[in-house]
């Protein structure tokens, strides 16, 4: 506060500039070595979404999810709410992103379903990471809670096994590496 004769003002530093939210871009790895990029775009809002750009390819819009189709077709929200919409949308859709990147470049049949499989294969990992960066992780996989050790990521809990598989692809392809895997699966029933 400065004094003026004897009435007191009140000086307020100016408001500091927030930073720009962090884009949505991540390099794309395979075999440690870079294969190409995706991006979230927000402009123009009729283009919103994810895109994939691999070296010698044309650049990709991904097809993740139809909430995001949507939100390219609203004309009608304001741009603060849409911003924000647009924000959320590429939170949560950011594993769906990867797992289509990660389909494009590795193209797999589909396989035969078992009835159960799922169930019957889950338990619980603890994943250790590193060369990721933990904010990135904590979008990658936000099934598992995230914890980190020095330069060491730790993700915890339950899974089955085609949803480890999943985990493990989007880590790799962003350029992390698996340092560990730990795995207890259910508690056998007790006899009678």
């Amino acid at each position: 506060m400065r004094q003026r004769g004897y009435a007191t003002e009140a000086v307020w530093p100016e408001p500091e500039e927030r930073a720009a939210p962090r884009p949505h871009a991540y390099d794309l790895f395979e075999d440690g070595r870079p294969v190409g990029r995706l991006e979230w775009w927000l402009r123009p809002r009729r283009d919103v979404g994810w895109y994939l750009m691999l070296e010698g390819a044309p650049i990709r819009q991904l097809d993740v999810d139809p909430a995001v189709a949507d939100l390219g077709r609203d004309t009608s929200s304001a741009d603060h709410d849409w911003y924000l919409y647009a924000e959320l949308s590429a939170i949560l859709s950011t594993t769906l992103a990867l797992d289509a990147a990660e389909a494009v470049l590795h193209p797999r049949r589909p396989t035969e379903r078992r009835r159960f499989r799922s169930r019957l294969e889950a338990g619980h990992y603890e994943i250790h990471a590193a060369d990721i960066d933990p904010t990135i992780l904590a979008h990658t996989v936000p099934e598992l809670q995230l914890s980190s050790v020095s330069n060491v990521n730790v993700l915890e809990g339950d899974l089955s096994a085609p949803a480890l598989q999943s985990a493990l692809r989007r880590i790799a392809l962003l350029g992390g590496r698996i340092v560990a895997i730990f795995h207890s699966g259910p508690e056998p029933a007790p006899e009678d």
